[in-house]
């Protein structure tokens, strides 16, 4: 059993992040998980990031609104998962004449929603928290990334989606890199306000050696950290320093294609050989599960 706790779907008009990506199919990261067995993933929509990779904010008519692109994604989770979304009606592209990125229903594997938010131009609203509530089943949390959306995690807009992230009792995944607007310092800052809610640190800080990234889910009993991007004897230093109840698989698929997962594959081998059966199981499967509250497998 592998789940990966960081994946991505969607379609925009401008290129985001330092990959530059704006359109990553959603029938692509199906084959991605099937080719390379991965049986359950959670899904962000990268419709979801506020600024391009230029650090521009993209003009308010190329953007889909939060809760439309929330829409999109359900609909697409249910005909993965074999069900029908209450408000299924055209995405994103399909409304402005463009073909949709969205693939046909399969049986396997299975998905749950991570809803990325947009804190820079949107507020939360009671037709969020309705959303939420007609369809807590099939979401799993929010993420929030705070380059993409140019603002510090410790920035007020942020609280809202916070609070209603503790309403809702429901984990906040953060793209963590040390850029002024996701370090990990503001990550722990916030986990040390909201000790009910559990954040996963992604990337542990991108790009850097992963040291404070460590230390702060060493630190936090709130705070988890995830694989993605993170060298492998990093990772395995993390489960050894942190514990293996502490880190979350995780790829960033399909970022980098279908073949994302093939990066991969040496570093499941690598926790395998590395720990116990049970250590393995909890790094590769069950943190994910218990955090986010999936299905039992």
């Amino acid at each position: 059993m592998i789940i990966d706790s960081h994946t991505h779907t969607g379609q925009i008009f401008y290129p985001v992040g330092k990959n530059r990506v704006s359109n990553l199919p959603a029938d692509d990261l199906i084959a991605a998980m099937k080719k390379y067995s991965i049986d359950y993933a959670l899904v962000s929509s990268i419709e979801g990031a506020e600024f391009d990779s230029d650090g521009q904010l993209a003009p308010p008519d190329k953007q889909n609104p939060q809760l439309e692109s929330f829409h999109d994604l359900l609909s697409f989770i249910e005909r993965i998962n074999g069900g029908t979304h209450s408000s299924n009606f055209p995405s994103f592209y399909e409304r402005r004449g463009a073909p949709s990125n969205r693939g046909g229903v399969v049986s396997r594997p299975s998905l749950k929603a991570l809803l990325w938010i947009k804190p820079y131009t949107e507020n939360p609203t009671p037709a969020l928290e309705q959303f939420i509530t007609r369809n807590r089943d099939h979401i799993a949390g929010f993420k929030m990334h705070p380059s993409l959306s140019r603002m510090k995690f410790t920035d007020d807009r942020f609280r809202p989606y916070l609070d209603m992230a503790r309403k809702f009792e429901m984990p906040v995944q953060v793209h963590t890199e040390n850029d002024g607007f996701s370090d990990l310092k503001y990550v722990a800052e916030i986990a040390s306000v909201y000790q009910d809610t559990d954040f996963v640190i992604v990337h542990m800080g991108l790009n850097t050696n992963n040291e404070e990234g460590i230390r702060i889910v060493q630190a936090h009993q709130n705070i988890y950290g995830d694989t993605c991007e993170v060298k492998h004897k990093n990772v395995i230093r993390a489960i050894d320093e942190c514990s293996s109840e502490k880190i979350l698989f995780g790829t960033d698929a399909i970022v980098h294609g279908i073949d994302t997962y093939a990066g991969y594959l040496p570093l499941v081998d690598r926790i395998r050989t590395n720990f116990s059966l049970e250590q393995a199981e909890n790094v590769l499967f069950r943190n994910c599960q218990r955090i986010f509250n999936l299905p039992l497998c």
